[in-house]
């Protein structure tokens, strides 16, 4: 069953790779715009076509992102989903579920979009650090792709 608290510190969100060099201020405004949600192994975090309105880090635990019955993706503590939502709130196009006793912080994109308003640095800096997950994801997705055909023109070869 999930379990959500809201968080009174940032103590829990401070170590996570993506806030690590934030000021403690803005740590402290994010950790009340958030809430921690704990999750068993098993358990949906989100499905595939929900609403995407929130950006989750992954404070602890192991979770499948996937599609239908296929692995996309397991990603794990100090790692990030949902950051798409920050584009443009639209259905999800992957579910994500827990594999271990996972804590996440649900943070909406609301109070993401609030900030960046603002003009704050350390805003930009962490939609920076956004950005660079979702350009290292492109990355290894187009590598993916490129080792597809590879392999799709070695079949294609050694059939002649």
């Amino acid at each position: 069953m999930r379990d959500t608290r809201r968080v009174p510190t940032p103590t829990l969100l401070e170590h996570h790779p993506l806030l690590v060099h934030l000021e403690p201020a803005l740590i402290e405004r994010l950790a009340r715009a958030g809430e921690i949600e704990s999750y068993n192994p098993g358990e949906a975090i989100v499905g595939d076509g929900s609403f995407g309105d929130a950006l989750f880090l992954i404070l602890s635990g192991q979770t499948a992102v996937h599609r239908g019955g296929q692995t996309l993706a397991t990603l794990g503590g100090g790692e990030l989903f949902g950051e798409m939502s920050l584009v443009e709130p639209s259905p999800r196009s992957a579910s994500v579920t827990a594999m271990s006793p996972t804590f996440v912080f649900r943070l909406p994109h609301d109070a993401l979009r609030d900030l960046i308003a603002e003009g704050s640095p350390a805003a930009a800096m962490l939609l920076l650090r956004i950005v660079r997950t979702l350009s290292d994801r492109l990355r290894r997705a187009n590598h993916m792709l490129s080792s597809v055909d590879v392999l799709a023109d070695w079949l294609a070869g050694s059939m002649v």
